[in-house]
Formats: C-alpha cells, structure tokens, sequence
C-alpha cells in the first residue's frame, strides 16, 4: 500500500482487498459463519445506494460499540476506506488511512472502532450495499472533518 505526504497532501492507493491485508480493520465474510459484536440496542438492515469513488476523502468515522458490515448487491465492484481502530480522533494522522478494493462479490465487516466512510462504487456512478449496523450508532460515533478539523487534503487514487 502506498501512502505519500506532501505538506498537506497526503496519496492513499488502493490495493486490492485479501483477509490478510484487511485484518487490521475488519475482516471479510467469507462461507464460515462470522459473528458481529453490539454493545447495546439491535442491528439493522438497509439498502443503500452509495456514489462513485470521489477524488478527495473530507471526512472520515468510527463506530464505538459496534461492527458493521457491508455486503454488495449484483456483483458491483466496490471500494472501503479505512484507518486503524487504534488512531486516536486526538491527533489523527490521515497518513494511516487505507484503501481497498473489491471484486464484488466479497461483503466487509469493520472492527469495533474501525475509522472508515460508507464504501464507494468502482465502475458505475452509484452501486447498492445492504449496510448492517447498530439502532443507536450516532450515540457512539465520532467524526473527524479531515480538511476542516486537520488541514489536510487526502487524495484517493483507486
């Protein structure tokens, strides 16, 4: 994975997606069953409809009591996002952010306090994910605005 600094630029590559590689920040649900972890409330299902790829990332999030899971719909290519649960919102480095991508036949799950945003489509404008996560997420959630909050600028290179 390449990640390149520049004053207040910082390149993320994206590298395509393995169990490996991933492990960090989630992992990939593969025919074995796999748990998901809540700490309060119930999960809940929905379709969402998520954009292309953007030039820029301006904001990244982290769920603080739960996993999340996001499958793909119609085999569409897909790309995830992400930084280790361990960063702290108190001086995150943007240059740890990663980026991943997927064959679209392959669903995530990211670890309790993974920083992440939704996944992005790889070949069309928009692709559909089915988005598991907790009832009660905004209560444990934190947000960082990354050009806003930190100055910097995070290009994404898929």
């Amino acid at each position: 994975m390449a990640t390149t600094t520049t004053a207040r630029t910082v390149r993320v590559q994206a590298q395509p997606i393995t169990a490996e590689n991933f492990a960090p920040y989630g992992r990939l649900v593969t025919v074995e069953r796999g748990g998901l972890s809540l700490r309060e409330g119930h999960f809940t299902a929905r379709l969402m409809t998520v954009e292309r790829v953007p030039q820029r990332l301006n904001r990244i999030n982290r769920h603080l009591d739960h996993t999340q899971l996001f499958i793909p719909l119609g085999g569409a290519p897909f790309a995830v996002f992400v930084a280790p649960p361990d960063e702290p919102v108190d001086g995150f480095d943007p240059s740890k952010i990663a980026a991943f991508t997927t064959n679209g036949q392959t669903a995530v799950i990211f670890h309790v306090g993974t920083w992440h945003i939704e996944p992005r489509s790889l070949e069309g404008d928009t692709c559909q994910l089915v988005n598991v996560q907790s009832n009660v997420s905004p209560q444990s959630t934190e947000l960082i605005a990354i050009e806003d909050e930190l100055g910097v600028t995070v290009e994404l290179a898929v």
